[in-house]
């Protein structure tokens, strides 16, 4: 089975912004109150749409997201075996994974 999250639909069409000072769509909010659930409850493939949102994406709403997933404690393996960026835009899903990547880098650096 698969997981599919809508951003659009399932969160906001105007996520905005790393954290709540940034407003009430945040990256921080989505991962800790909708990534985060599933990746704990489950172990099943997580398929996050990204298009039809309202204004896009900025770099801090993607960074917190997604590369938080490993500062929040879920490993490095899990995410990228389980998650995968559904858009449109190329340009969001390699900006994600890059995302990922440098925070693995970070952790291992140390």
């Amino acid at each position: 089975m698969t997981i599919s999250i809508d951003i659009k639909n399932d969160f906001s069409s105007k996520p905005f912004g790393r954290d709540e000072n940034d407003g009430k769509h945040s990256g921080k909010k989505f991962r800790d109150e909708v990534l985060l659930d599933y990746f704990s409850s489950s172990n099943e493939e997580i398929i996050v749409y990204l298009d039809g949102v309202d204004r896009g994406y900025g770099s801090s709403f993607l960074e917190e997201a997604f590369a938080g997933l490993l500062r929040a404690g879920v490993s490095y393996s899990d995410v990228k075996s389980r998650l995968t960026i559904d858009t449109k835009d190329e340009g969001y899903k390699n900006e994600i994974w890059e995302y990922i990547e440098d925070q693995k880098n970070r952790e291992s650096s140390h």
